[in-house]
């Protein structure tokens, strides 16, 4: 059962059981795939989480670990004053849709900036609130010339997806800067888990595995010759904890397993993890995918301890629950 959470009017703390909890986070997107991992995370540590979503689409875990939900668009300033009421720190984590699908369609990148200004306007009048931003770092590099990619390579994104987060990214930068906003900028890498739903081609390995549940065909561009580098989402969540915006130390961090694979090896270890024949829809590539990239997690190494799961163990543990009925008891279709 969730403990019971009560507020203090008079000076807004958060108790728990009668004792004080670490805070208040915020987590907008906090029922998209990032947004709501990150969520239950902060629960599990004795945080008070407040989710805002434009939808009710709040897990039955996360309503019952006492995640609070605010309904309303992210870029909405009544909404945000709202939600902002006692937080300390904010992670912002709204998803938007895949890079493929926004090849052409730069009005929606400004739209996302447009909405994070919104944010940061609200965050210069709240002193000491840190902002968390959970950036791509499988878009915005580009194609690079050397990998793998450290924060400090030239980004030069080719869809208006990793566009709009180098533009958000940006606006984070300049504002940290002139208000002494703490800010963290986390540039994570494809992050795949058991509440990815490959329905929607929300991601590679999502969507692999519903195919082999199911043995509907999968599209895969480019003879599968793509290259990136994945990490858990229980993985992600736990570097979003661990690193706390601050004025000082570095601003921009990659978050990532550190190595790459073909999306043919991932039809290959799928296949070999399964059992299953999968049936391939071999189509040209697409102007908006990156080739390959990987991410230099150096940094990263620096500044917690990092110990990303295997690639194939969290690929059989998904697969685990998906073929056993476990993951969708846990939520995992939620988005």
């Amino acid at each position: 059962m969730a403990d019971a959470v009560t507020r203090d009017l008079e000076d807004d703390r958060v108790t728990v059981q009668g004792g004080p909890l670490p805070g208040r986070v915020l987590v907008l997107g906090g029922t998209g795939f990032i947004g709501s991992e990150v969520s239950l995370a902060f629960r599990s540590t004795g945080w008070a989480v407040r989710a805002v979503a434009r939808r009710p689409l709040l897990s039955p875990s996360a309503a019952a670990a006492g995640v609070e939900l605010v309904l309303g668009p992210a870029e909405d300033p009544t909404v945000l004053q709202r939600a902002l009421e006692g937080v300390d720190w904010v992670v912002h984590a709204v998803g938007c849709t895949p890079p493929g699908a926004l090849t052409d369609d730069f009005d929606s990148t400004a739209l996302s900036v447009l909405g994070l200004d919104t944010l940061l306007e609200e965050l210069r009048d709240r002193p000491g609130v840190g902002l968390t931003f959970v950036s791509s770092g499988g878009a915005v590099y580009g194609d690079v010339a050397h990998l793998p990619a450290d924060e400090e390579t030239r980004c030069r994104p080719i869809s208006a997806y990793g566009l709009s987060k180098l533009m958000a990214e940006d606006s984070i930068a300049a504002y940290s800067a002139r208000y002494e906003i703490p800010a963290r900028i986390l540039r994570v890498s494809n992050a795949y888990g058991p509440r990815q739903d490959g329905a929607n081609g929300q991601g590679v390995i999502g969507t692999v595995l519903r195919a082999a549940s199911s043995g509907r065909p999968i599209p895969v561009f480019d003879a599968g010759r793509a290259v990136r580098d994945f990490v858990h989402i229980g993985d992600v969540a736990r570097a979003v904890m661990a690193l706390r915006p601050s004025q000082g130390g570095p601003q921009v961090v990659n978050v990532g397993g550190g190595v790459g694979h073909s999306v043919v090896q991932i039809l290959e270890m799928v296949e070999r993890l399964t059992g299953a024949r999968l049936r391939v829809e071999w189509l040209p590539r697409r102007p908006s995918d990156v080739r390959a990239i990987v991410l230099n997690v150096s940094r990263l190494h620096s500044m917690m301890a990092w110990q990303p799961r295997d690639l194939e163990t969290g690929i059989a543990q998904i697969w685990h629950e998906l073929s056993t009925g476990a993951a969708r008891s846990s939520d995992a279709l939620s988005a």
